[in-house]
């Protein structure tokens, strides 16, 4: 992979916590796209999808999610999941900032990303052109007992920053040993965490499945068929359920939960459909 022309940025969130960023600016701009990682890891990792959308004239914003990366906060905690929307607004409008009015930007989240990125087009709609969902964490892939929602309910009351690890098992992130062995010695990426976000997790998914008919701007779903970190019928599931008109899914059914990371031999067609989609609805070129 050729050397993205990288540059870093920070702002500071309503309380206090500050936000990591990168920005990648596209030669000859035609739209902007802001990027929303998944839990434990970090915005570096999408090296494969901006190489593929900034030629096309995208630039892109990439946050650290508070508890993540570069970003300040205890790691994996968070005392509400509104607080990831609260950033993510104040990044979209950080990247909107001098844009011309007639030139689009959406977001493309993956996993937990996927569930922010979808939550916040569903609350924000006037905010974002379209939305891209990367194997969204819609549902879990083992039902969680009823007795350890109690317990995780109670620790989340009483003991709120307590973390723990979150049992994420990487060899299941791709099919690509050398993903894996990357994700594996990557300092910024960890398995933590905490009682409050085990809580906030559960809620929003719930919220965002609720609310699927809440969804009013164009969206493209790109799920894992062989996902053993999300439950992929639950992203199934949600597109069956949304109203618009303008929605499109692909399912790989060969693939892992990072399908930007696949193999050499599959990610091609990943980023194929996801570039197709662009071409679609913003006349990329």
């Amino acid at each position: 992979m050729a050397a993205l022309p990288e540059t870093t940025g920070e702002f500071v969130s309503p309380d206090g916590i500050k936000i990591f960023y990168r920005q990648y600016q596209a030669e000859s701009e035609r739209a902007r796209m802001v990027l929303s990682h998944g839990v434990g890891e970090h915005s570096g990792r999408y090296g494969n999808v901006i190489e593929r959308v900034l030629p096309k004239g995208f630039s892109v914003w990439a946050p650290d999610h508070r508890g993540h990366g570069q970003s300040g906060g205890k790691r994996g905690h968070v005392l509400n999941f509104v607080q990831y929307l609260t950033d993510l607004r104040l990044t979209v409008e950080l990247a909107k900032k001098d844009m011309p009015g007639e030139m689009p930007c959406f977001l493309l989240g993956h996993s937990m990303g996927g569930l922010i990125a979808l939550y916040f087009a569903q609350h924000y709609p006037e905010l974002i052109d379209g939305v891209v969902a990367s194997s969204p964490c819609l549902g879990m892939v083992i039902e969680i007992p009823a007795a350890k929602k109690v317990l995780g309910s109670f620790m989340s009351y009483v003991w709120p920053g307590m973390t723990m690890g979150s049992g994420l098992d990487a060899t299941k992130i791709s099919r690509d040993e050398n993903v894996v062995s990357a994700y594996k010695n990557d300092p910024l990426v960890h398995d933590r965490v905490s009682a409050r976000f085990f809580t906030e997790l559960l809620a929003a998914m719930e919220s965002v499945n609720q609310q699927a008919s809440a969804l009013n701007v164009p969206v493209l779903m790109q799920v894992a068929g062989e996902d053993y970190l999300v439950n992929a019928d639950s992203s199934k599931h949600f597109f069956e359920k949304l109203t618009l008109q303008d929605k499109t899914l692909h399912v790989y059914d060969d693939m892992y939960h990072e399908i930007y990371n696949a193999p050499e031999d599959q990610k091609g067609r990943v980023l194929d459909d996801l570039e197709t989609w662009l071409q679609k609805e913003f006349r990329m070129t």
